[in-house]
């Protein structure tokens, strides 16, 4: 699929904002239509130019025995990369990672990206603090910079499931580095990715624990995440005797 239909397909507004609904879960042109306010036909038109650049697709679902099945549009297994100028980053990553094995064996390697995800993590804070002037990290602070900003502007298409005063649970129907988490999950998910995520809320608060509960490198429809802040334990004085 030539470059120019992808970045043609994605001029529209309205085909952006389609694509990041089906990131989340498979619809049909109604629901696309009533969540856009869009006329069903548009929703059409905006699907079939999406279909024709490679990103989405389309399979049947009957919902009872009478009546024709409803269409359901969902994203492409194999979305197409779209870089201008043209770059080849992912055609270079992979080798290194190979020689990286093939060098230093697994756990050697495993050190070495954990090295990497601690980095990145620290940076991140680091960067989010200078730049918004984050004096404190609390649940609020966490959704608006690091959620809504950074993993928003990285294309992660986030979500936020659950929040409260000590928690936030969130998910991202895209992950940045998808076609070589899927191929070695073992690396990128469990020890680059796992590592970011740790150094990264150390980096925030020593209150703040988060858990992974799936992971599209693994298989599942998205990743999630949940953010917990443990309130530190208040030291009693003993009375003196």
């Amino acid at each position: 699929m030539p470059e120019r239909e992808v970045h043609r397909a994605l001029s529209s507004d309205a085909r952006v904002e389609t694509l990041k609904l089906l990131y989340k879960k498979p619809q049909d042109v109604e629901a696309i239509a009533e969540k856009l306010k869009l006329q069903p036909v548009t929703v059409r038109h905006h699907i079939q130019t999406l279909i024709e650049a490679g990103l989405l697709e389309s399979y049947e679902e009957r919902s009872g025995y009478a009546g024709r099945p409803k269409t359901i549009y969902k994203l492409a297994k194999a979305l197409p990369l779209i870089t201008f100028p043209a770059r080849r980053y992912l055609d270079f990553s992979r080798p290194v990672l190979n020689v990286l094995l093939r060098i230093f064996g697994k756990m050697k390697a495993d050190e070495l990206l954990a090295q990497v995800g601690h980095e990145m993590g620290v940076q991140t804070t680091k960067h989010l603090q200078e730049t918004n002037k984050i004096t404190e990290w609390t649940p609020d602070a966490f959704a608006e910079f690091f959620i809504g900003q950074y993993l928003e502007e990285a294309g992660t298409q986030p979500e936020i499931v659950e929040k409260t005063d000590e928690k936030i649970v969130y998910r991202t129907h895209n992950c940045v580095f998808f076609e070589l988490s899927q191929q070695m999950p073992s690396l990128m998910c469990d020890v680059l990715h796992c590592e970011f995520h740790k150094s990264l809320l150390e980096a925030m608060s020593d209150t703040a624990k988060g858990t992974q509960k799936t992971c599209m490198g693994h298989g599942d429809a998205y990743c999630e995440h949940s953010v917990e802040w443990i309130p530190k334990k208040k030291t009693v004085k003993k009375k003196s005797q």
